[in-house]
C-alpha cells in the first residue's frame, strides 16, 4: 500500500511540476487588410518596433471576442477574419527561454475610421513587400511571407527568435506545413 501511495504521489508531482514548466503563452496576430490590398503595420510607442496588431490571450476573454476588441481599438469592424496560421514560437533571449503559440489571420476590413491606440506611436499602411521591410521582427516577416504567398492554406511550423548583437535574428527551427 504504502507503494502505491508513493507512486500516487510522484505521478501528481511530476505532473504539477511539467504544468508549471511548460506554461506557453498563446498569441493572436491579425493581418489586417484594407480595400487596396495594403497591410497596416503599426509602431510601438516609445519603441524602434514595428509590427502588426496582436494581442495575448487572457482567461477571461474568447479569441473572436479579442480579436473583435483589437480591431476595434484601431477604428475597424472586419471581415473575413480567417485563422492562417498557427506557429510556435521559441525564444532565447539574455540566457532565458520561452515558447509561445502564435496564431496568425487575416481580415478585411469592414467599416469603421482608423483610430490610433494610446500604446501605438504611427500607423502605415503596406504593400505586404513594404511591410516585411518595415516589421522589426524576422519571426512576424517569416510567417507573413509564408500566409501571404500561399493564402488558400493554414500553415503551421516553429521559428526560433534571438538577438545577434543589437539584431533581432529567426531561425526557422521546423519547416513550414500545411495543417
Amino acid at each position: 500500500m504504502k507503494k502505491i501511495i508513493v507512486v500516487i504521489f510522484i505521478i501528481l508531482f511530476h505532473s504539477a511540476k511539467a504544468q508549471v514548466e511548460n506554461d506557453i503563452s498563446i498569441f493572436h496576430r491579425i493581418l489586417i487588410l484594407n480595400s487596396k490590398n495594403e497591410l497596416m503595420v503599426v509602431k510601438i510607442e516609445n519603441t524602434d518596433f514595428w509590427v502588426t496588431p496582436g494581442l495575448y490571450q487572457t482567461k477571461e476573454q474568447t479569441i473572436k471576442n479579442g480579436l473583435d476588441s483589437l480591431s476595434s481599438t484601431y477604428g475597424f469592424d472586419i471581415k473575413e477574419l480567417k485563422l492562417k496560421g498557427t506557429f510556435i514560437l521559441k525564444r532565447e533571449l539574455n540566457g532565458k527561454h520561452s515558447t509561445s503559440l502564435r496564431h496568425v489571420y487575416t481580415a478585411k476590413i469592414k467599416d469603421g475610421v482608423e483610430k490610433r491606440p494610446n500604446e501605438i506611436e504611427e500607423i502605415k499602411w503596406l504593400s505586404t513587400n513594404k511591410a516585411i521591410e518595415k516589421i522589426t521582427f524576422p519571426h512576424i516577416n517569416e510567417m507573413i511571407k509564408q500566409i501571404m504567398a500561399k493564402p488558400d492554406e493554414i500553415w503551421g511550423g516553429t521559428l526560433l527568435q534571438f538577438k545577434e548583437g543589437n539584431k533581432w535574428k529567426t531561425k526557422i527551427l521546423e519547416e513550414f506545413y500545411t495543417l
